[in-house]
């Protein structure tokens, strides 16, 4: 899969993760989440388990004036998610789950 075919995935992803992330099941997965450390998360990145989060940043493209909050690395389902928060210029906030490895949304079960 090249990087336009996954950057298209995530647009398409994006959209759909806002009403991904307040149903009940998102709520439920986010609750057996199991958070990972700062220190763990060097030795992931550099082993390419996971990509590092100022990649993900840059697949995001945001706008600028936009900032992320929030940002923790975490394991779920034996699976590496990054979840953060989105503050757009204007003050409305979204959050996000992305998988660590690909960047794709993680859509919960």
């Amino acid at each position: 899969m090249n990087v336009r075919t996954q950057f298209k995935n995530l647009i398409a992803g994006i959209l759909v993760i806002g009403v991904t992330m307040v149903s009940p099941s998102a709520v439920h997965a986010q609750s057996q989440k199991k958070c990972i450390p700062n220190e763990v998360i060097i030795p992931l990145v550099k082993s390419k388990k996971i990509t590092s989060f100022a990649k993900i940043e840059k697949m995001l493209r945001l706008k600028k004036g936009t900032k992320i909050f929030g940002q923790q690395l975490c394991q779920v389902n034996g699976k590496y998610v990054y979840f953060f928060k989105v503050v757009d210029a204007y003050g409305r906030a979204k959050k996000f789950a992305l998988h660590a490895d690909d960047g794709t949304p993680y859509l919960s079960q």
